[in-house]
């Protein structure tokens, strides 16, 4: 009987971040900014985002240096702000533009699978094109976008 309850848990466990993927998707599909903002942590990504683009130093630097990257990065962390904005996940995940409806994630996906115990990992595109990774992590019982990478 315990065995039992613990291979549900555990199925039901791993089949959650797919239900989020999946209602996800369907949010991004008919633009559903109410489900959009369960499912992806706007701020979070923006973080991740960040992080991405940020100049980190290099050996000795010089005083022109520490001033250019420190410039940069406050520069491409303002744009980042302005940038990403749930529309804009919504164009880079679907292809569509605001009011108008977008193909599926899932004509794209090629990978979908953990990473860690919180963190689900998802492809879209194939490795041997330019794909788009998204990182999907746990809060709570929803599963939330958290970073795009390219």
């Amino acid at each position: 009987m315990i065995l039992r309850l613990l291979i549900l848990a555990t199925l039901l466990y791993g089949s959650i971040p797919y239900y989020s993927l999946y209602r996800l998707n369907h949010a991004l599909v008919v633009n559903d900014t109410a489900q959009l903002n369960r499912y992806i942590d706007l701020n979070q990504v923006r973080v991740a985002y960040k992080q991405s683009l940020q100049i980190d130093q290099q050996g000795q630097e010089g005083a022109f240096s520490k001033m250019f990257r420190g410039t940069a990065n406050t520069m491409s962390a303002l744009t980042v702000d302005q940038m990403v904005s749930i529309e804009w996940i919504r164009q880079k995940l679907t292809g569509a533009s605001q009011e108008q409806i977008g193909s599926s994630m899932f004509d794209q996906l090629d990978h979908a699978f953990f990473e860690g115990p919180n963190t689900f990992l998802v492809r879209l595109g194939a490795l041997s094109g330019d794909p788009l990774h998204l990182i999907l992590e746990r809060q709570g019982l929803v599963w939330r976008l958290s970073a795009l990478h390219s």
